[in-house]
């Protein structure tokens, strides 16, 4: 499964991001999950769905990536 999405990140998101790790990737699915600013949404019950109501981000891309532009748009990120 982890072949398919390094596969998915390299074609569709493309090799000029740079990957945000693991423990940061969790960290921020973490803040994102506890609801603290009413954003998060997971439609369905599904997991790859989870958005960010505030920006329209899906969740699983947006926390992957590690960029200084790359933020929580509630400054929740730190």
């Amino acid at each position: 499964m982890k072949t398919l999405i390094r596969l998915f990140w390299d074609i569709i998101i493309g090799k000029g991001f740079n990957r945000s790790s693991e423990k940061t990737f969790n960290k921020r699915m973490s803040i994102c999950r506890k609801n603290m600013c009413f954003s998060y949404r997971k439609p369905l019950g599904i997991k790859a769905l989870e958005r960010c109501k505030s920006c329209g981000c899906f969740l699983n891309v947006k926390t992957r990536i590690d960029e200084f532009y790359n933020q929580c748009p509630k400054g929740l990120w730190k």
